[in-house]
């Protein structure tokens, strides 16, 4: 990406502080670093122009090390440190907390530590974090550092205070005005990044809460009641990648700890898990860093002093072991290689943030504990071989674990939490999201009518639209078993299959992830940031960059859409989100997606009311999407088990002759040796002529089907390939665009 120019100046001394500004006139105001005996002490310190501080309090270093980002260091004598910028009062910050305080995207007025949010509103343990926050001025900042601190956003200022006395924080511009994208971009750089998933980690992924109760049938233990699951799966055609075993599945005190599984419940633990690769599915235990009473992994790391002193072992408030300690690490890991040795390929990471462990050493056992999750499937199934999923983790943990959102409520405020919830996942750069489809957390333990059949509807629509696909069954909690209609198996299997045609979509743009930081599911701002409207939106957002997806969050189908990308007159750097001027023009319009009649103008809003087997889904203007069959998972049903099944492809277009969008690029990522395939279209207007594109191998076998849309509907093209056989050309004459 092109950079902005930087420079740097000392703007005080009492108290001391910085100024940054860019080439392009965004000014950034570090207006105090901060020192202290604690927390609450911690004060702006003064300091010569040279950065040395006052009455011996240590020294500051600042370094220009990229065009667009300043690294300022101060080594103090106190023990806890800390800076603090100013903003014009009406700008919003983001960042830090997975958690949508008040459902909202921004920390306008929040004050909390880096830490697990705990029990809230809508989900609790909602708690991916980063110690990294944006401001809608077009600027960022992160702190690099695994202890705990604390972040404190007022109107017009932001602070942090962490637990050390030596801190390393980079101030980070945008590349260009509006660029959000390029501010994560360049902090993921300084962290971390995903790394990517498997196929079978997209999902569908199907799972209970016990699978050692709810039996049906026939069914006389936990792993029948998994194929009772896999046969209702076929039965009704409806796709999966994967299972997981949540606990009760080992022997010991709250079945964890043992490093085994309960022979009661799966006598036959490999040849259950080779049977379930055998019909398409991969499968993950849980696992946590916390040693329950009795188990090995208590009476072990008692006997050695491992565990973290002062707490209570009884049952379900065992101890974390002090992973820092090198033996307990080699130990947890060692053990932990029992799992993939009978075929597990993933580990679902629970717990980290509920008292097993002193607050200050959540970041860092976290981090350390994911690292052996992830260690241990990567010594078997390779890097990218295996899916482990977390709900607690800091940023450095990115490369080693996915995330999940915790525990959300089975009602409509759940799943409006959950989408705010995975928006703001995305802007702290963890792309490869899910929540629990239905949600987690019902009314009255485990009733069979939470969530409501509505609200399990609306959910799996946002699911189909998600990164990754999860869902939990068992527990009184089935679509295909009462109380539930025959109608939800239906949107089940709607929403599912919908989700695995778009993995060759999913994961194109899960690989711009790695490669970029910028995630999947994004927050409206960062692909219309000239919309003033769209900087706190909290229920609808893009889906890689040609879907825009507002889900129904109320009960009865009805919902109010803004459509983003209205550039508003005179917005700029004085309104507060550091764009530059523009005077009104109009943005990419957007077609309704499943129907493909509709077609609603940027700036405009629609009420839209629709049954529960519809969500509303748009696809832009101008668009590429790649779609597909490109994982067999559990389709056993096409040919004598599944063996007529070969992977396709289609490549949508949704040509535009408006100027700026005639010209359309899809980067496809194969899934091999990162390898992208660059789909081009041309739209000319003169010609009334579309010409699709590429040059090189998509990863299926034989040419992909291509569909342009345009104002008749549908038109197939007749792919043409060139000598070497790799590579197509289709080109569509008398074409209309539907978007005038």
């Amino acid at each position: 990406m092109a950079l902005a120019n930087v420079s740097v100046t000392v703007s005080g001394t009492n108290p001391f502080a910085l100024t940054v500004k860019s080439d392009q006139g965004l000014v950034v105001t570090n207006n105090a670093i901060l020192s202290g005996s604690t927390n609450n002490t911690a004060t702006a310190i003064s300091a010569s122009s040279d950065g040395t501080a006052a009455s011996g309090g240590g020294a500051i270093d600042w370094t220009i090390v990229q065009p667009n980002v300043v690294k300022v260091q101060y080594n103090a004598t106190a023990a806890f440190t800390g800076a603090s910028f100013t903003a014009s009062p009406g700008d919003n910050f983001y960042g830090v907390w997975e958690y949508p305080w008040n459902d909202s995207l921004t920390n306008n007025g929040i004050e909390f530590d880096l830490k697990g949010v705990g029990n809230g509103l809508g989900i609790n343990w909602d708690n991916a974090r980063a110690p990294a926050f944006y401001s809608s001025a077009g600027f960022g900042v992160y702190a690099d550092s695994l202890d705990m601190g604390s972040f404190h956003f007022t109107a017009g200022q932001a602070q942090f205070i962490f637990n050390t006395s030596s801190l390393t924080y980079y101030i980070i511009l945008a590349a260009s005005p509006g660029d959000y994208k390029s501010i994560i971009e360049t902090y993921t750089g300084l962290s971390a990044r995903i790394t990517m998933p498997p196929d079978s980690g997209y999902g569908p992924t199907f799972w209970s809460d016990n699978f050692e109760q709810d039996f049906h049938g026939t069914v006389s233990n936990a792993q029948e009641n998994y194929y009772d699951v896999v046969n209702h799966l076929f039965y009704n055609q409806i796709r999966a990648t994967s299972m997981f075993a949540d606990r009760p599945y080992g022997t010991g005190n709250y079945s964890w700890g043992n490093f085994d599984f309960d022979p009661e419940y799966y006598p036959t633990p490999d040849q259950f898990i080779a049977n379930l690769s055998t019909w398409g599915f991969d499968f993950q235990v849980w696992a946590a860093n916390r040693a329950f009473l009795d188990t090995e992994l208590y009476n072990v790391s008692a006997a050695n002093g491992w565990l973290f002193p002062g707490i209570n072992p009884e049952y379900f408030l065992g101890p974390a072991l002090n992973l820092s300690i090198p033996a307990a690490y080699e130990y947890f890991l060692e053990r932990m290689s029992y799992f993939p040795s009978v075929g597990v390929k993933g580990f679902k990471i629970d717990r980290g943030e509920e008292g097993e462990m002193p607050v200050y050493e959540q970041n860092i056992q976290m981090q350390l504990f994911e690292q052996i999750c992830e260690t241990t499937m990567a010594n078997k199934w390779g890097k990218s071989g295996f899916y482990n999923f977390a709900r607690s983790a800091v940023d450095r943990s990115r490369s080693l674990t996915n995330i999940w959102n915790g525990d959300s409520h089975a009602n409509f405020t759940g799943l409006r939490y959950s989408i705010a919830s995975g928006i703001r996942a995305g802007l702290l750069g963890f792309s490869t999201w899910s929540s629990d489809t239905g949600g987690y957390v019902r009314a009255n333990a485990l009733v069979a009518d939470q969530p409501t059949p509505e609200v399990w509807a609306r959910w799996m629509h946002f699911s189909s639209y998600s990164p990754v696909y999860e869902i939990m069954v068992g527990t009184n909690h089935t679509p295909w078993y009462a109380p539930y209609p025959s109608r939800l198996v239906d949107v089940l299997k709607r929403t599912a299959n919908e989700h695995h045609s778009l993995i060759p979509y999913i994961r194109s743009f899960t690989y711009q992830a790695n490669v970029t930081g910028v995630p999947v599911m994004r927050a409206l701002f960062l692909e219309t940031p000239e919309d003033n409207g769209v900087y706190d939106t909290t229920d609808a957002y893009f889906f890689g960059d040609s879907f825009f997806v507002a889900p129904i969050t109320s009960e009865g189908g009805a919902r109010s859409v803004y459509f983003p990308g209205a550039a508003q007159p005179g917005y700029g750097h004085g309104n507060g989100h550091g764009n530059a001027s523009t005077s009104g023009t109009a943005g990419r319009a957007y077609l309704e997606y499943y129907n493909k009649t509709v077609v609603q103008q940027a700036g405009s809003s629609a009420t839209v009311v629709l049954e529960w087997e519809e969500s509303p889904v748009y696809v832009r203007e101008g668009s590429v999407v790649v779609k597909g069959d490109v994982y067999q998972g559990n389709n056993k049903w096409t040919g004598t088990d599944g063996e007529s099944w070969s992977p396709s492809l289609t490549i949508e277009v949704y040509p535009t002759y408006k100027a700026g969008y005639a010209e359309a690029s899809f980067p496809y990522y194969t899934g091999k040796d990162s390898e992208v395939v660059g789909i081009n279209v041309v739209a000319d207007e003169k010609a009334k002529t579309v010409t699709v594109q590429w040059s090189g191998d998509l990863g299926v076998p034989g040419t992909p089907q291509v569909v342009v849309y345009g104002k008749s509907g549908a038109r197939n093209g007749t792919v043409t390939a060139p000598v070497s056989g790799k590579g197509g050309k289709v080109i569509v004459e008398g074409f209309e665009s539907i978007f005038g």
